[in-house]
């Protein structure tokens, strides 16, 4: 529905806002304070794992990343995937910074960290508030059960780095003796502590490492005792994995331009201005289940979003057949462009896209996107592909149908009139080239055809519970009448939706199985002979299938699920 005050526009804003972001997350409980009781609930806390480390995290910390060092939940991984992914895989273990770090200090991980590690190893990025154009120091943060086991690796780590040029100054600060020895960067330092025997510290800052000694003694306040970050990892049910590899926090003033970075996108200035007002802070949760990987991201907006997107048990999917092998659906489709408009305002780019795309259907159609077209389409709706080998749809094997709610059902008829007029005097371009109108009977369903010849190129009808559609070729044969198989009753659905949240704004679907099975007929040899095509594929090979959910958790808090169901590798 369209909103012309500011509150709603505002609404609509932190709507898309909310959609638009990608995120991350980690800890939180407060420090204990003195003598042998501070000590102990140190100790318990390192041992709670990411909320005892947070105690000794400067709440200036801007980005987050937890990894679980228990063995166990990454052994699942070797669970799943093919050779060729597998391979992948471990060439990306190789590259990882933890890894890089251990050959630069020639350790190895499970003769020389495992042994006295607790908990998760946490990187932190915490700027400098005296100079806050410079880019965020790194500080992690791992939890030590055995004091003399971390002080023995922390000497070799030094060792290692002061035979290949590192010269390390012993000094102290507030009773703790840190090591810190300059590098090629001026604007950073090795620096490495053990801070109160409860927890190893490397930086790349002295002055982060005396922020971090400060945050443990309590005179320096911690990520822990910050509002959103204690509301998130406080909550019992913060997550449904059930033993993370990782998570992610992201706070809200760099969420954005952070997610930007490692996307390599172009974000402009409007764009991350208005994700500063609005975002409080966005998480990241990853880990395994019997199915395959899991994920979570939630964002949290600093106030209510009064105009949410409703959740729903999306009716609409038990209107497609089992067959269905792609599907994005959600609720009111008018409102999600309103958002996007109202969003693009602050965009140059996006505004441009937009009408780009509204000039587009009016030069082709004549008719006017908003309020021709979408305007009316206020309830579910879903676009889906699925297989069918007939008429125009013999050469590509599938089709695809959009389905839409309205409870304007005079506003739906008479759009869809509108377009049944243009296409019959259509000369080419968003649709086909001047059909005729051919009444068809499907079932106890009448329906019309759009016709070329003897050829039906597309049919658009009504179904139950107000529901209209159009699909391409005769595809409307395999879903109308209503399917005796549909969607949700499928095998490859059903696990793809394990444990996620039924009453959603929407689910996006993949069989992966299906759909490289179609890509391999349509893509020239060529494409499939590329080198890079090749390394994708190997990687698509591993999956079974892909499913998200985006609910509205409460007023603030948005959350996109996601399972990517996984072969497994031989023998498991």
């Amino acid at each position: 529905m369209s909103k012309s005050s500011k509150t709603n526009k505002s609404a609509k804003q932190k709507q898309s806002t909310m959609l638009m972001y990608v995120g991350i997350g980690a800890a939180v409980i407060a420090a204990g304070a003195g003598g042998a009781y501070f000590y102990f609930t140190q100790r318990s806390q390192s041992i709670k794992g990411i909320l005892g480390a947070a105690a000794v995290i400067p709440q200036e910390a801007q980005v987050v990343m937890a990894f679980n060092t228990k063995s166990e939940p990454w052994n699942k991984l070797v669970q799943f995937g093919t050779p060729a992914s597998q391979k992948l895989i471990g060439e990306g273990i190789t590259k990882s910074p933890l890894n890089s770090l251990l050959v630069q200090s020639k350790t190895e991980y499970s003769r020389d960290v495992q042994p006295w590690l607790e908990g998760y190893i946490i990187t932190a990025l915490v700027p400098n508030a005296a100079q806050p154009q410079t880019p965020a120091a790194t500080l992690v943060i791992a939890p030590t059960r055995d004091r003399s086991k971390s002080d023995a690796f922390l000497s070799k780590y030094r060792g290692a780095l002061a035979q290949q040029g590192a010269k390390f100054t012993a000094k102290q600060y507030k009773d703790v003796t840190y090591y810190e020895s300059p590098t090629r960067d001026p604007n950073n330092s090795v620096v490495t502590a053990d801070i109160g025997g409860q927890y190893v510290a490397i930086a790349t800052s002295p002055i982060l490492i005396q922020q971090a000694i400060d945050t443990y003694k309590g005179s320096n306040p911690s990520l822990a005792k910050k509002p959103i970050f204690a509301k998130i990892y406080g909550a019992t049910n913060q997550t449904k994995i059930v033993e993370p590899l990782l998570q992610v926090y992201l706070d809200g003033d760099v969420a954005l331009e952070f997610i930007g970075s490692q996307a390599n996108l172009n974000l402009n200035e409007a764009a991350i201005a208005q994700s500063k007002r609005e975002l409080d802070a966005m998480t990241l949760t990853g880990g395994t289940q019997k199915e395959g990987l899991r994920f979570e991201i939630n964002t949290y907006l600093k106030n209510d979003n009064s105009n949410p997107l409703g959740n729903n048990n999306a009716k609409v999917l038990n209107l497609l057949p089992q067959e269905t092998f792609l599907l994005v659906s959600g609720v009111n489709l008018y409102q999600s462009w309103q958002s996007l408009v109202s969003q693009a305002k602050g965009n140059a780019s996006s505004a441009q896209l937009i009408d780009q795309i509204r000039k587009s259907v009016k030069d082709s159609t004549k008719l006017d996107l908003d309020q021709d077209i979408l305007k009316w389409m206020n309830g579910e709706f879903a676009i889906a592909a699925i297989p069918n080998n007939q008429g125009i749809l013999a050469n590509p094997g599938f089709g695809f149908v959009a389905i839409a709610q309205s409870n304007d059902q005079n506003a739906a008829k008479t759009a869809l009139d509108k377009i049944d007029k243009v296409a019959q005097a259509n000369s080419g371009g968003l649709l086909p080239k001047g059909v005729d109108l051919k009444p068809k009977q499907i079932g106890d369903k009448s329906v019309i055809a759009w016709a070329i010849g003897n050829t039906n190129v597309a049919t658009r009808g009504t179904l139950d519970n107000n529901f209209v559609f159009w699909s391409m070729g005769d595809l409307a044969d395999t879903f109308v009448p209503k399917p005796a198989n549909n969607l949700p009753e499928s095998s490859s659905f059903k696990i793809l939706t394990t444990d996620m949240p039924k009453s959603n704004g929407g689910y996006f679907y993949l069989n992966m199985t299906t759909a490289l099975s179609l890509a391999d007929r349509l893509l020239p040899p060529e494409v499939k002979s590329n080198p890079s095509f090749t390394e994708i594929r190997s990687v698509l090979d591993a999956i079974n299938g892909i499913a998200v959910t985006s609910t509205n958790v409460d007023t603030k808090t948005t959350r996109l699920d996601f399972l990517f169901t996984l072969k497994p590798t031989p023998g498991n």
